[in-house]
């Protein structure tokens, strides 16, 4: 169905309608940008990852952590929380009160 799809003449068609798009004071940054991405890329998806430690444990402190919890601030129409940096409610869109 779709054997044949990159041919040389279609990446030949591609190219000059990204230099048209683009011209060709751009081409040599966007080239650069899209090879920085896949290296970054592919260099998250090869490292391995390990898992977070929790900071009493990792400082030698004691098991019991306090937990800081973010402001909120409650929507008037529906009393939903939300965060508060937000001006209008996550939920029904609504206005959030003025502090």
């Amino acid at each position: 169905m779709f054997s044949g799809i990159l041919q040389p003449t279609h990446l030949i068609i591609i190219l000059v309608i990204v230099l048209v798009i683009f011209g060709p004071g751009k081409l040599p940054e966007i080239g650069g940008a899209v090879g920085k991405s896949l290296r970054e890329f592919k260099k998250s998806t090869q490292e391995p990852v390990e898992p977070e430690k929790p900071q009493a444990a990792a400082s030698g402190g004691s098991a019991t952590a306090t937990t800081t919890l973010a402001p909120v601030k409650v929507c008037p129409k529906c009393q939903t929380e939300n965060p508060a940096v937000n001006k209008f409610c996550s939920s029904c869109g609504g206005q959030l009160e003025l502090e």
